[in-house]
């Protein structure tokens, strides 16, 4: 073994197949769109009411809130009245869990608004709208003899405030020299904690956060930073206050004294406490979970999950506790302890499942063995993909990647299925790996960006390198499409070409489409920008002649190897043509309009004429070769009707009329037609 391809094999620790997904209940709807899939997006923030439901935001394209009302039954999706919601912020009244209010912006404007729910989410109603300054990252409610009060932080792109509302969210007012994190004790009206401007005290008001006064003395020095505040329910509340490296303290006399109680150097992110057993208070740091029975009291903080070297956790910004348990723990993802359990586990959101999916694959052979690609979350267009495997039709999920160090995982970005065995290959930050069920190994440690495994078991590695194939499982590899572009009479200096993506024709694996961006030298400074070429190979990956320059949506036809659909656009419209002959001449079946926004179209395996394209209003259907289309039934209307734009669409390899749509807005939906 060459010594290069050997150090990769051993800084490959392991190929690591965390469990990221519990059992999934939900089943495909008939003519009715359902969830399919793990997936959370990134999670933004994690409360919890009273009575114990647990509120969290998601980051997809949208940023959206969903509600567990028990630990037991499926989460709700609670965004009914926020348009196409882009959620902020969100708090829940301590005294009245029916009551939220949530700070949310959307796609047209930058603005953000404030709503209000009196139903635990159940609809929202707006009450404000803010100016461009109105940009909110933190929501707090305060409670106030007769109602509550709103306090706001404000600070995403412009220096922090915090803003204070009286009436409901209906209008706010700044508050001087005060900012968060802030927390209220439930049962003493108008009492509310909150940070000095510099981060390194705490003060308190007795009149709903009108004005503030000092608290006692803390020993903190110049560089440190307050992280949380929190105070029990009851009279006489216990209130904490957590400082980065001064570590955690405890105030039993509203703040007129305080004494540190645990956690130097390691103050805790978050805080929480049980309303029914007040007595009982959580703590999360990037070490783990952490439980007083003592009302907090020096020296009784006990672990009850530790994060570091055996889970890779990011620190949780934020902890619910449920009455009596379970206990929820937000950072990127989601995770649940219990007591017994031993560790912290990721939690399986039936309802929020499939949020965040960017791309499905079956086995073309075994459908009980697929991969979803997920992002957990984007900002702009880049996104932080992951890549899960099934091995049970869906039912679980677990996460592929590599374990570099105890902190550092290299997530799989592409995935191929080899189509006679149940083996795969990955594509990583650090090259192309095999693996199967009993284990992984590097077999090209190099720039890869999409791999594929052809007719004979042929792997194929794509990326800045060019396009190279493996006979001998990775062996050895040969080029066969360069990535150098030769020079031409059009472009005198040649080029460079960079592979993409790769798809292998399910129903004749000897059949690779290999999309490419090419650049070419010019007698500016820079290359030229970038332009998309498709090829084509019918000799599994072996040599490869130009399909088309562009970008088109390439979809195979059961049953005719040399045939295949193309999805053009053009100034008329998008094209639907069809190909005999590999693409050497195409003949032109439909022209979708403009309007219609046709992305993607998908053939179904169990039925040659039936064809499905994903569109702006929807899935659409035909059943005569493309030639007329309609609707399919079911809409996307109760997740949200900006979900009706699909991106994507997938019909299943094995069963008849079973559609999976991926929507631009976030989500992996199924459909199980009936006709």
């Amino acid at each position: 073994m060459p010594a290069r391809l050997k150090s990769w094999n051993h800084l490959l620790i392991v190929a690591l197949l965390l469990a990221v997904a519990a059992p999934r209940t939900a089943q495909a709807g008939e003519d009715a769109w359902t969830p399919f899939g793990p997936a959370d997006g990134s999670l933004q923030s994690l409360t919890t009411s009273q009575r114990g439901e647990i509120y969290v935001t998601a980051r997809f394209s949208t940023t959206e809130i969903w509600q567990l009302p028990l630990p037991t039954v499926p989460w709700r999706w609670r965004n009914q009245g926020l348009d196409r919601p882009a959620v902020s912020a969100l708090a829940v009244d301590p005294k009245n869990p029916s009551s939220l209010w949530a700070v949310s912006g959307n796609d047209v404007t930058v603005s953000q608004s404030v709503f209000h729910s009196t139903n635990g989410g159940g609809s929202w109603v707006k009450v404000f709208t803010g100016d461009l300054d109105f940009q909110v990252a933190h929501l707090w409610v305060a409670p106030a003899k007769k109602s509550v009060v709103l306090l706001a932080e404000t600070g995403n792109g412009a220096p922090r405030r915090l803003l204070r509302s009286a009436d409901g969210g209906v209008s706010w007012t700044p508050v001087p020299g005060i900012l968060g994190p802030v927390t209220a004790p439930p049962d003493e009206p108008n009492v509310v904690f909150a940070s000095t401007a510099d981060g390194l005290g705490v003060v308190r008001s007795v009149d709903g956060a009108r004005t503030f006064k000092p608290t006692g003395s803390l020993p903190v020095d110049a560089s440190d930073t307050l992280r949380s505040l929190h105070a029990t329910y009851g009279r006489g509340a216990n209130v904490f206050a957590s400082f980065l490296n001064a570590g955690l303290f405890r105030s039993t006399d509203s703040g007129q004294r305080w004494s540190r109680v645990g956690f130097l150097h390691a103050g805790p992110a978050a805080l929480a406490s049980e309303p029914a057993v007040p007595s009982i208070i959580y703590a999360v740091n990037f070490n783990g979970l952490y439980a007083s029975q003592k009302n907090g009291k020096s020296g009784s903080f006990r672990p009850l999950a530790t994060f570091f070297p055996l889970q890779i956790i990011p620190e949780p910004r934020a902890v619910a506790a449920a009455p009596g348990g379970p206990y929820f723990l937000a950072g990127p993802d989601l995770y649940r302890y219990s007591p017994g359990s031993g560790g912290a586990a990721l939690v399986a959101k039936t309802g929020i499942e499939g949020f965040g999916v960017a791309e499905l694959r079956f086995h073309p052979a075994d459908p009980t063995l697929l991969a979803v690609r997920r992002y957990t979350g984007c900002i702009n267009d880049s996104c932080d993909f992951r890549t899960l495997l099934s091995a049970d039709g869906g039912k679980t999920f677990q996460r592929l990647g590599a374990l570099l160090t105890p902190r550092t995982f290299a997530d799989v970005f592409d995935l191929a299925f080899d189509p006679v065995s149940r083996r795969w290959l990955m594509a990583t930050g650090f090259g192309a790996v095999l693996g199967d069920a009993g284990g992984s190994r590097v077999v090209l440690p190099a720039l890869i960006s999409t791999v594929e495994i052809s007719a004979g078991g042929i792997l194929l590695a794509g990326g800045l390198d060019g396009l190279q194939a493996s006979e001998n499982d990775g062996a050895t590899w040969q080029t066969t499409l360069s990535n150098a572009i030769p020079a031409s009479p059009e472009h005198p200096a040649g080029g460079v070409r960079r592979i993409v993506d790769l798809v292998v024709n399910p129903f004749a694996t000897d059949r690779v489409i290999a999309r490419a961006l090419e650049s070419f030298s010019s007698i500016l400074p820079l290359p030229s920008s970038p332009v998309p070429v498709i090829y084509r190979s019918a000799d599994s990956g072996h040599t490869w002649t130009k399909l088309l320059d562009g970008s088109a949506d390439v979809e195979f036809v059961p049953g005719s190897p040399a045939s295949l659909y193309l999805l053009e656009s053009t100034a008329g419209g998008t094209e639907l043509r069809r190909s005999d002959d590999d693409g050497a001449t195409t003949q032109l079946v439909h022209t979708f309009a403009n309007s219609e926004a046709i992305s993607d179209v998908a053939t179904d395996p169990s039925a040659l004429l039936d064809l499905y394209a994903a569109s702006m209003n929807g899935v659409l259907q035909s059943h005569d070769g493309g030639a007329t289309w309609e609707p399919t039934p079911g809409d996307f209307n109760f997740w949200g009707a900006y979900r009706q734009f699909i991106g994507r669409v997938l019909v299943h390899p094995t069963e008849r009329g079973h559609l999976f749509a991926a929507p631009f807005d976030g989500g992996l939906f199924e459909n199980q037609l009936l006709e």
